[in-house]
């Protein structure tokens, strides 16, 4: 169980607070933590489940299936930096993956939010060594930033 006053610490110094996953973002809602961008899919471990009830103003949808990294995904993670905040970016097919350019493109500082499945939130703040990784797996699967 994630204690709410380890998150607000977390969050207090943090630019910015992005959600990769449906169970994810509702958790933090839930815990009066709203996301500036919440990346969903309207799935929870590949079953049909409601969308997270957020009060986001900007909407985003993408095709990314299963899997893959499309570069409509990419552009979108993109974009959303840049678009009226909070953003809701609605994926087609899986989310998971988004995690990677989040971290590797969003401004150091930026918190991550992100499900284990049977496990719990993982919560990672983009650094220097986290970018470094995550280029570098981005690169593995041909990905090119």
């Amino acid at each position: 169980m994630v204690n709410p006053s380890n998150l607000n610490m977390e969050f207090e110094s943090s630019s910015l607070r992005i959600t990769v996953g449906d169970a994810s973002t509702e958790t933090l809602l839930s815990m009066g933590f709203p996301p500036d961008i919440e990346v969903v899919d309207g799935l929870e471990m590949r079953k049909l489940r409601d969308l997270p009830v957020s009060n986001y103003k900007s909407l985003i949808k993408v095709n990314n299936p299963h899997g893959c990294l499309t570069e409509e995904a990419l552009q979108a993670v993109s974009d959303a930096l840049s678009t009226k905040m909070p953003v809701r970016i609605l994926v087609d097919g899986e989310e998971d993956l988004l995690a990677l350019p989040i971290m590797a493109l969003y401004p150091k500082g930026t918190i991550v939010v992100y499900g284990q499945p049977h496990i719990g939130l993982v919560i990672n703040r983009i650094d220097k060594k986290i970018r470094k990784s995550v280029i570098e797996i981005l690169n593995n699967m041909g990905v090119n930033l």
